[in-house]
């Protein structure tokens, strides 16, 4: 099965530097950078390296990472935020459960075993909660649905009803697989501090954009 891992940035520079050339040749058969304008020589250097980059059209993490997924040529997709917070040595595991027959995996935080050396107060509580209210809603039972390290199966994928346009794409892909009763897995993985850059997360716009996008998809199939 052929592996895409679409790696999201947004002037990380410093981040793509340490984390991309991490990523071993026999991990993945495609890397397809998903840049969202980058002006600090993120293009650029990606393109130096190699890699292929997508410049993404209009604006927000869901919008590139839906069109990430509509250009890779994978069967299994990996979606790893290459800012320090997620390590390249768990990408074998995530594609590992996914050619066990699992339809979508994550990369989980919080899952025994694992720990966020990145997390606030703030950030903690909201994870937990958000975590909390999708199970009880959808029937599931995660242990963390926002994180941005995740694979799933492209056929099972186009399955889902996506169509968040921000960061809130994060917490509709676990709410969609759970709806569609598709076969899930979690394997614990650390978050690392992020590595230069700027965190793109605003706890409370972000947490209100996530919160709408939640109470949506209550009442959507």
């Amino acid at each position: 099965m052929k592996v895409t891992l679409l790696a999201p940035t947004l002037n990380e520079i410093t981040a793509v530097q340490a984390v991309l050339p991490k990523i071993k040749k026999e991990w993945v058969d495609e890397i397809i950078v998903v840049d969202g304008g980058s002006t600090d020589g993120t293009i650029e250097y990606c393109k130096e390296q190699g890699y292929l980059v997508h410049a993404q059209r209009g604006r927000g993490y869901g919008t590139g990472m839906k069109q990430g997924s509509e250009i890779a040529t994978g069967d299994f997709v990996i979606e790893f935020p290459p800012d320090g917070n997620s390590l390249p040595e768990k990408i074998p595991e995530v594609v590992a459960k996914l050619a066990e027959g699992y339809d979508f995996v994550i990369a989980s935080r919080y899952k025994a075993g694992a720990k966020s050396y990145d997390d606030d107060f703030l950030t903690s509580k909201g994870n937990w909660a958000f975590t909390k209210l999708v199970n009880f809603l959808f029937g599931a039972t995660y242990t963390d649905v926002l994180v941005g390290f995740r694979g799933y199966r492209k056929d099972a994928f186009r399955r889902l009803n996506m169509n968040a346009l921000g960061l809130s794409w994060s917490i509709q892909m676990p709410i969609q697989f759970a709806k569609k009763k598709l076969k899930i897995a979690e394997i614990p993985a650390d978050e690392p501090e992020r590595i230069g850059g700027v965190r793109k997360m605003k706890p409370f716009k972000t947490g209100w954009e996530i919160l709408m996008v939640l109470v949506k998809e209550i009442f959507k199939r």
